[in-house]
């Protein structure tokens, strides 16, 4: 059997579960379960496929359901079929007819790091940068 994937690449199947800290360089494609803490420069989440956790790329596009923090550098794409539900950061946000977008929404502003290597933990921010 040949091997498809290219080198930095993640597939997690369906009907896997996966549990802990991921960084992957390329993209991660989910169609089973992660729970933890995952980074990647791309992060598909199938129809089948879902995350519970930290979750940070430069692209992200859920078409099952990603839950918890989400830090998209770039683009978020939600599917009509995709559910992203809770703290949520994004550059570019498309949500397609169906898609569900939930929680605490912040768009970055231009320019503004979004914070895509993520700490283990969220702490209390210090500096009181509003609107």
């Amino acid at each position: 059997m040949a091997d498809t994937n290219s080198p930095g690449t993640l597939m997690v199947g369906e009907g896997v579960f996966m549990k802990g800290t991921i960084k992957v360089p390329g993209v991660a494609t989910v169609d089973g379960k992660i729970e933890g803490v995952i980074s990647a420069d791309t992060i598909y989440v199938t129809n089948n496929g879902g995350i519970n956790g930290k979750t940070a790329a430069n692209h992200v596009r859920v078409g099952g359901i990603l839950t918890d923090t989400t830090v998209a550098n770039k683009t978020l794409v939600v599917e009509s079929v995709g559910k992203v539900t809770g703290s949520i950061t994004y550059a570019e946000l498309e949500i397609k007819r169906g898609g569900i977008l939930q929680g605490n929404i912040v768009k970055v502003k231009d320019g503004q790091p979004t914070g895509y290597v993520m700490a283990e933990r969220n702490t209390p921010a210090t500096d009181s940068s509003e609107e």
